[in-house]
């Protein structure tokens, strides 16, 4: 744990206020892709953990991590994705590479006052969203607002070419996050898996009540059009991490 003199004050201020840090704090782990953006006008260190997110490591938001809109990337921490005929290995590879292709350019972001469920201040960076949706490295993601129509354009535009993580198919919906029954991360809400729409980008809870098994692959779809993640608790990604997050082998 970190001494609380050597935390920075936003997230002490955080602290007293209440208000729960984002769990991915600057420097908490040093995995990703260290890279530069305009935020809000101002020059900062960043450092990229997947292609949707990034911990900053300068200014104001100095130990925050971010998430952001519009778009979704695949999680990095392990082999968990299946999309239509690509499996794990191929699409972590991708995954995590994309922290990478955005950490060689600097993009101009915004801060748009609010946050997502973890706590994390969302953040909008238009040209970096449009750079990992062309190249095939995200899909356009959109919980409760209008989906971006130039996104979709693109994102029509790399299906069509089978970039990315589109070159195995393009499944009608794909699963981006499960939650089980009596995991305790809920924070209040019913279990659910979030999936989202490839042709519209709109997101959907998808309720159930099934107690999923770590490392448990739950599918949706069969063929081309089947979508699959692997289950792994939060808690477990990063610390304490089971086998199937190290290797893909046989899967």
């Amino acid at each position: 744990m970190t001494p609380a003199n050597r935390l920075p004050a936003v997230v002490l201020l955080a602290a007293l206020c209440g208000l729960a840090p984002p769990r991915a704090l600057a420097g908490a782990r040093r995995h990703g892709a260290a890279g530069r953006v305009l935020l809000d006008g101002q020059p900062t260190e960043v450092r990229w953990t997947d292609g949707d997110s990034f911990a900053v490591e300068s200014g104001p938001l100095r130990g925050f991590g971010t998430r952001l809109t519009g778009y979704n990337a695949l999680e990095a921490f392990g082999p968990v994705h299946r999309i239509g005929a690509m499996g794990p290995v191929a699409l972590q590879a991708i995954a995590t590479s994309t922290a990478t292709l955005l950490a060689g350019s600097v993009w101009n972001c915004a801060t748009k006052g609010k946050r997502d469920g973890y706590g994390r201040p969302l953040v909008a960076c238009p040209d970096a969203a449009a750079a990992v949706v062309r190249a095939g490295h995200a899909m356009v993601y959109a919980i409760e607002v209008r989906p971006d129509p130039a996104l979709l354009a693109l994102q029509r535009e790399a299906q069509s070419a089978k970039r990315g993580i589109w070159a195995g198919g393009v499944p009608p919906e794909i699963v981006t996050s499960l939650h089980s029954a009596g995991e305790k991360d809920l924070r209040g809400k019913p279990p659910h898996d979030r999936l989202v729409d490839t042709a519209t980008g709109r997101t959907r809870r998808r309720r159930h009540r099934t107690r999923y098994r770590t490392c448990q692959e739950v599918c949706i779809g069969d063929g081309p059009a089947r979508s699959c993640m692997v289950y792994v608790p939060f808690e477990r990604r990063y610390r304490d991490r089971p086998a199937c997050l190290g290797s893909a082998a046989g899967r």
